[in-house]
Parts: C-alpha cells; sequence; structure tokens
C-alpha cells in the first residue's frame, strides 16, 4: 500500500507538472498566432503595387532633460503615445498611472518606449516635466515627456487620429484632450487605440504590446 501511494504522488505530480507545461505552450502559441490591424488609410504604390500603410507623424521637442528629440529617437520601437499636461487635475493622472503599469512590464525591454505630449506649452516647460516625472518615478530611458509649441502638438494628435486642442481664448486656455492610448510599431504603423482610463484596457495594451514583440522578432 505504502509503494502504490508513493507511486501515486510522483504521477500526480509528473501530470500536474505536463499540465502547466501544456498551459504555458498553448499560451505561447496563442500569442505567437495572434496578430493586430494595421490602421489608417492606405494606398498602392504604382510601381511596386505594394501596399503604402498610413504612417505616424514626424517631429522635433524637447524632452524633460532639455534634449532635443525627434521620431528617429525611436526608430524599430513599439511606442505607446498619450496627449497630457501637467496641471490636468482629472483624467491625466489616471493616464499616467496606467502607463506605469506599462513601463513595469516592459522595463527591461528596449525595444518598447512610452512618449507623452504635453497640450500646455506655455507652462509646461522641460523642468516642470522633469518634476512630474519624478513625482511618478518616471524611467527617463523608456518615457518621453515631450513639449513643444502648443499649436504644432496640436496638430500631432490630429496626425495620431486622438483629439487635443484648445477651446478657450488668448486670456484664459481650456485644454481638452482624450484618453487615448495610441500603440505604434517599429515601422511607425499605428496598429491600436486604447481607453487610458480603464485598467482593464490597459492590460490589454500590455498583452498587445508583447504580440508585437513577437511580430517583430518573426
Amino acid at each position: 500500500m505504502k509503494n502504490f501511494i508513493i507511486t501515486y504522488l510522483n504521477c500526480l505530480v509528473i501530470l500536474t507538472a505536463l499540465v502547466l507545461l501544456s498551459c504555458k505552450q498553448v499560451k505561447e502559441i496563442g500569442l505567437a498566432a495572434a496578430s493586430l490591424p494595421v490602421l489608417g488609410e492606405t494606398a498602392i504604390d504604382p510601381i511596386t503595387k505594394d501596399t503604402i500603410f498610413y504612417k505616424a507623424p514626424d517631429f522635433k521637442l524637447l524632452n524633460q532633460n532639455k534634449v532635443l528629440i525627434d521620431q528617429t529617437h525611436f526608430n524599430d520601437k513599439i511606442q505607446v503615445v498619450d496627449f497630457f499636461f501637467t496641471s490636468c487635475p482629472t483624467i491625466c493622472p489616471i493616464m499616467t498611472r496606467h502607463l506605469k503599469l506599462v513601463e513595469n512590464e516592459f522595463s527591461n525591454e528596449d525595444k518598447v518606449s512610452i512618449i507623452s505630449f504635453t497640450i500646455d506649452a506655455k507652462n509646461d516647460t522641460p523642468e516642470k516635466l522633469n518634476a512630474y516625472g519624478q513625482d511618478y518615478a518616471i524611467n527617463t530611458k523608456k518615457w518621453a515627456l515631450l513639449t513643444g509649441n502648443s499649436e504644432d502638438i496640436f496638430e500631432l494628435s490630429k496626425g495620431y487620429k486622438v483629439r487635443a486642442f484648445n477651446d478657450g481664448n488668448s486670456n484664459k486656455m481650456n485644454l481638452i484632450h482624450d484618453g487615448t492610448f495610441v500603440l505604434i510599431d517599429g515601422q511607425k504603423r499605428i496598429r491600436g487605440y486604447y481607453n487610458g482610463l480603464e485598467q482593464k484596457d490597459t492590460h490589454r495594451l500590455i498583452k498587445d504590446i508583447k504580440i508585437l514583440l513577437n511580430e517583430q522578432q518573426s
């Protein structure tokens, strides 16, 4: 009887290990098989007949360290983009906390970057952005807080197909932006939109980033 119990327990351990391994393999296979759509307008190259996909806009702006940053700094990198301003009392703190989940998930992944464009250039100087970054313990090597001419950044938001604008006048600003995260792949193509106010959708973003990482490696 004792030998039977020992044999039974050994078999149970082996079976459990096999089930866990199987679940892991199914998960990895599912991730590899998954794909994301390429969003935005397309065109056909008249010579090669290849599909030309819509690309995210170029920019040249100052980051929180007073360094001039342009799109080439993010070549071949997956980017998560949002629009915010540091004095925003409503949705911005929620969005930043959710982006921290993304930052933490990919803290050791050099191929993933976060870009936050401020729409309040008048007040959000590099120094102000740097202080904001310190408040949230932002990793400046992974997460760029960018500032520049507000009108240029409003135009950038159109290029990412999200809303950011000043609904006020010369006497008083009324800055408006939505709570969207935009996922950009290493070829500057838009691959997804996510509700930055919802933690559940932020986890969907994290899952989709992993799909893009797998896509880049295949």
